[in-house]
């Protein structure tokens, strides 16, 4: 505990000594302010500290079917922290472009580069005026990034950047993509509400374009498939009291030897070292729910994400003076490279109380996925993963945030655990600051 103290109060000092940080939740506002006439450039950085003591029950896994291996034990302690370093520039009129920078994190522990990504609020570059009437309530997005599929991403822990998110862990399973993409948004402010259609490789590391066969048979998929998503929304702040928003997302890919969008976050999860051992573990307290064990031509076993895939995301936000509610619910149909069938049905609502002017806050959340997979080892049947999350949170200043959470996770009819069952539970504790 003398630790812990040390590092809340070490994040007081330097919180204090930061300056504000605005925190934009769901979609940014049109950029239209003016151009200086020359690139204008900012900087931000975030540090995320964590402490976790978490146990878990678990007798085994297995990559085969048939093969079990036993998961590591896990002791509370202080875990590797995170950072971030981004920067931002303002290259001419309605052209900014960001570029993301992971200093450390749970899945490389070294710096590598999340993404880069401009957005283009106007066409100024390429004639006086182009398309005015159209840029006029029109964002371009394109590069590296969070694709925008659901709300979930505007309230989600990014590496260290945890300012957006009351949780400290994020839901186990993410309908979230970091990929190569362009997106076209377009607002109509009359009726409160956008449309957004986007395009991207579906993967997290554009790399990789390779086609592969499986089991010496006429399975094949290919990794330079494209998804394309879609979003409508409506968001309208109906008095000084009451926001209300609502938002309906598409995705389809087809073909693909790999789809990260159950899989795509490169810092891995906030927790550390649950059903695995060292970076094997980096994802495995969250589920790659569209995904399943395919036979290569060796005879071996590996698994890999849905080649097809048809998911829809509804998402909710209500806001009344200092409660919110946020609800999401998504369905997903897809298929194996061997056309076998894995549906899913997929849930969450999130309860959150915030107290003296948003200085501290109370909220639950309960999160429930159920996956058919028909070609599942072992038949156990529709695996189901149940999550709850209660957390307590403390803005120690606008830069500096600490948070206090219990989470308990079960899973149930998961093949690869030998009787299909595994749980965690515990709690942790982070300290951030983003300045």
């Amino acid at each position: 505990m003398k630790k812990i103290a040390v590092v809340l109060l070490s994040t007081v000092v330097c919180g204090t000594l930061a300056s504000a940080k605005i925190v934009q939740q769901f979609e940014p506002e049109k950029d239209t302010s003016a151009f200086k006439g020359k690139p204008e450039v900012s900087l931000a950085t975030d540090l995320s500290f964590y402490y976790q003591g978490i146990g878990q029950d678990i007798k085994g896994t297995t990559t085969n079917g048939t093969t079990y291996t036993t998961p590591a034990s896990i002791e509370s302690g202080l875990i590797l922290p995170t950072a971030n370093f981004d920067i931002n520039a303002k290259i001419m009129s309605g052209f900014n472009v960001k570029l993301q920078t992971m200093l450390a994190s749970h899945h490389h522990n070294d710096t590598y580069v999340k993404g880069g990504y401009a957005t283009i609020d106007n066409l100024d570059f390429i004639a006086p005026g182009f398309l005015s009437e159209f840029m006029r309530n029109a964002t371009i997005k394109i590069g590296v990034n969070d694709i925008n599929y659901g709300d979930d991403q505007y309230r989600r822990t990014d590496n260290a950047n945890v300012m957006r998110n009351p949780f400290i862990n994020n839901m186990a399973v993410e309908g979230y993509l970091q990929g190569t993409h362009v997106e076209l948004l377009y607002r109509i402010p009359s009726i409160s509400s956008f449309a957004m259609v986007g395009i991207t490789n579906g993967q997290a590391n554009p790399q990789d374009v390779t086609k592969t066969e499986y089991d010496n048979t006429s399975a094949t998929a290919s990794s330079n498939r494209y998804g394309i998503y879609t979003k409508l929304g409506f968001d309208q702040q109906i008095n000084d009291d009451l926001r209300f928003r609502a938002t309906e997302s598409v995705y389809i890919i087809e073909g693909a030897n790999r789809n990260d969008l159950y899989s795509s976050d490169k810092a891995g999860n906030v927790m550390t070292t649950v059903f695995g051992a060292d970076s094997a573990a980096s994802m495995s307290s969250g589920w790659n729910a569209m995904s399943g064990y395919v036979k290569t031509p060796a005879g071996t076993y590996v698994s890999k994400s849905a080649a097809d895939v048809l998911a829809s995301k509804t998402n909710l936000f209500l806001k009344y003076k200092d409660t919110e509610l946020y609800g999401m619910y998504e369905i997903a149909d897809g298929a194996d490279v061997y056309d076998k069938s894995m549906t899913m049905n997929h849930y969450a609502v999130d309860l959150v109380q915030r107290f003296n002017n948003d200085k501290f806050w109370l909220a639950a959340r309960y999160e429930n996925a159920v996956v058919e997979y028909q070609d599942a080892f072992n038949d156990f049947g529709d695996a189901e993963l149940t999550q709850w999350q209660l957390t307590a949170g403390w803005f120690l200043s606008k830069n500096a945030v600490a948070k206090i959470e219990y989470i308990d996770q079960e899973r149930e009819n998961f093949s690869i655990y030998r009787d299909g069952k595994a749980s965690f539970n515990g709690f942790m504790i982070n300290a951030s600051l983003s300045f």
